[in-house]
């Protein structure tokens, strides 16, 4: 991991993490819980104003529950009556059902001018409040399972249907804040302000339909144990920025990062175009491909710059195992190999995977088809890996590399964790999105996914661009975030200028030089 940027990596805490956290700070630290919710509202309420202007004169409902939650949603009602607002508040809080900091909050509002507090009593007042400019979701905080419960089911399903847009408290109401699961009328808001740190739930699953942009509010809690007490991180563009490899000005092509990749066959030539252009796109010097003799021209029409070595090919037109002493004899010269992209599931060829995977003393990228050579070996990886492979399954071929299709999906960063140190290597659990583990067990999210990435070959793309990156020096872990953001960022660029389910993953290939040079470069 490059530590010197290792502060632009953003922690991302469970909900069982974020209670420690500011358990620990209440505490160790002696910073009272009234302390902090005053921090959280008084910082919602800056990212109000900064997002939508002065609210003097505005109207905001404020819906506030009885919990801590609540608290820091009655303290934006009370800040910006007192900075010139016109609140309303509804309340689930009554004193004696609420927190202590919360039912204290709920005194001190009392005093307040500017506010009107409706104690909830049912469904008819709401249906009566005065048309609001903005709407604060302070409901229901982080730790919430299942499906709503009344009168909180009712509550959201009107929030939803009004025109204003809705600012949620830490996590949207509904929204399980660890697996990101959505309860039937859980609040959509159009942003949320996370306090003192982005929770799983905000990223995994449905959280981001229900999240929206996310300002992450610093409420009081130290950097140091938010950090300590993080399940997982994600890398920001400057942790990006900062990692990529930068080109020696006097490089020549071997010293740039040689990628060996084993990819191809007679029917899917396009994934070896594709993964061996990726490699370039991203930086390597050379890249020397071993292909069967059937696909040369494909690829040599279509990336004049890949060497291929051509290879003996079996009837099914996948390389044959004879091809083994060719490749093996290549392995000193690279830096990286890229194994599976397009190989087919060739008995024979699912033989040859395994025997040269067993050779490779430098990093290397498994996908597709290299997977799926490995379904039924996976208790010989943590042998032959010595923690520089890099495995790259969605979530069906990592079903079947695990054998066990009942497992729990719900929480792919635990399970992501706990596979990748199991198998000694960097698992890259791509989907919306991918979720990366690494063998000491650490946990990232990538950036989110965009629907553009529906379309085949964005795949071999990814695979390809940490293989380049893999070759220039860069750490599996840190090849493979900085691979995701780029690829996304591509994404991002080609979805801005041109309908979104057009684009094919060839198109990435243009799309990636763009964005090192306009978001990735320093």
């Amino acid at each position: 991991m490059h530590s010197s940027a290792n502060h632009f990596l953003e922690p991302i805490l469970s909900t069982e993490g974020m209670k420690a956290a500011d358990m620990r700070t209440i505490e160790e630290l002696g910073i009272p819980g009234r302390q902090l919710m005053e921090n959280a509202g008084r910082a919602a309420c800056d990212f109000i104003e900064a997002r939508f202007g002065l609210m003097k004169n505005r109207n905001v409902i404020v819906f506030a529950g009885k919990g801590n939650n609540g608290g820091d949603g009655l303290v934006v009602a009370r800040i910006l009556a007192e900075r010139g607002t016109h609140v309303t508040v509804v309340t689930l809080a009554f004193g004696e059902n609420a927190t202590p900091d919360t039912a204290s909050n709920l005194q001190t509002l009392k005093s307040v001018e500017n506010v009107e507090n409706i104690p909830y009593k049912g469904m008819d007042e709401v249906h009566d409040l005065p048309t609001a400019d903005l709407i604060v979701d302070a409901l229901l905080g982080i730790g919430v399972e299942g499906e709503l419960r009344e009168p909180v089911s009712s509550l959201c399903s009107w929030i939803n249907t009004q025109d204003a847009p809705i600012v949620a408290m830490d996590v949207p109401t509904g929204l399980n804040s660890d697996s990101g699961e959505a309860a039937e009328n859980a609040v959509s808001a159009a942003y949320t302000v996370a306090m003192a740190a982005l929770k799983t739930g905000h990223l995994l699953s449905e959280g981001p339909l229900h999240s929206g942009p996310i300002d992450v509010a610093e409420i009081g809690i130290p950097d140091d144990v938010i950090r300590e007490e993080a399940i997982a991180f994600r890398a920001a563009d400057a942790w990006i920025t900062a990692t990529l490899p930068r080109r020696a000005h006097n490089a020549h092509k071997y010293s740039a990062g040689r990628v060996l990749a084993v990819v191809g066959s007679r029917m899917f030539t396009g994934a070896a175009v594709l993964s061996t252009s990726a490699s370039y796109r991203m930086g390597a010097g050379a890249v020397v491909c071993c292909t069967p003799r059937s696909a040369q021209s494909a690829i040599d029409a279509h990336v004049a710059e890949v060497m291929v070595a051509a290879q003996e090919e079996s009837d099914a037109g996948t390389l044959a195992i004879t091809s083994y002493d060719d490749i093996l004899s290549r392995l000193p010269q690279a830096d990286t190999v890229l194994i599976g992209c397009g190989l087919g599931r060739s008995a024979e060829t699912a033989r040859l995977v395994q025997a040269l995977l067993r050779r490779v003393e430098v990093p290397a990228v498994v996908d597709a088809d290299g997977l799926n050579a490995l379904a039924d070996h996976m208790d010989t990886l943590p042998e032959i890996s010595n923690g520089q492979l890099v495995l790259t399954p969605h979530m069906g071929e990592f079903m079947r590399l695990v054998g066990d299709e009942s497992i729990d999906t719900t929480n792919p960063l635990e399970f992501v964790k706990m596979y990748a140190m199991k198998w000694n290597v960097t698992l890259v659990l791509k989907g919306m999105p991918s979720v990366v583990g690494t063998p000491d067990g650490r946990a990232f999210v990538g950036p989110p996914g965009n629907p553009a990435l529906a379309t085949a070959g964005t795949g071999d793309v990814l695979a390809g661009s940490i293989a380049g990156l893999l070759a220039q020096g860069l750490l599996p872990e840190d090849a493979t975030l900085c691979a995701l953001h780029v690829g996304t960022a591509a994404t991002e660029q080609y979805a801005a200028t041109k309908g979104v389910s057009s684009m094919m993953a060839s198109d990435l290939l243009s799309a990636i030089p763009m964005v090192l040079n306009l978001r990735f470069s320093s």
